[in-house]
C-alpha cells in the first residue's frame, strides 16, 4: 500500500512520521498557523517558529492547524520505542 497516497495533507492534523518530506508538505498547506520553520540538516532538528513559541517536530508528533495556531503534542514513547 502506498502510504503517500492515503494522507490527507489538507486535514487540520497531521501525525508526524519518518518522511520529512510529507511533513514540510503539510507545513506548505497550513502557513495560516505558524510564522516559520527551519530544518537544520547536521542534526536533522526541525524547528516550527509560532505563536506559542518554537517546537521542534519529532516522528509521533501531532500537529493541529484547526484553531489557527499550531499546536504540538509530543508523543515521547515514539522516540523510546525507535
Amino acid at each position: 500500500m502506498n502510504r503517500h497516497m492515503s494522507k490527507d495533507f489538507h486535514a487540520d492534523t497531521y501525525i508526524v512520521d519518518s518522511n520529512l518530506a510529507d511533513t514540510l508538505h503539510w507545513l506548505s498547506l497550513h502557513q495560516d498557523s505558524y510564522d516559520s520553520f527551519s530544518y537544520d540538516a547536521v542534526t536533522q532538528a526541525l524547528m516550527v517558529h509560532h505563536a506559542n513559541g518554537v517546537d521542534q517536530i519529532r516522528v509521533g508528533d501531532y500537529l493541529n492547524a484547526r484553531y489557527g495556531i499550531l499546536i504540538t503534542a509530543h508523543n515521547f514513547s515514539a522516540s523510546s520505542s525507535s
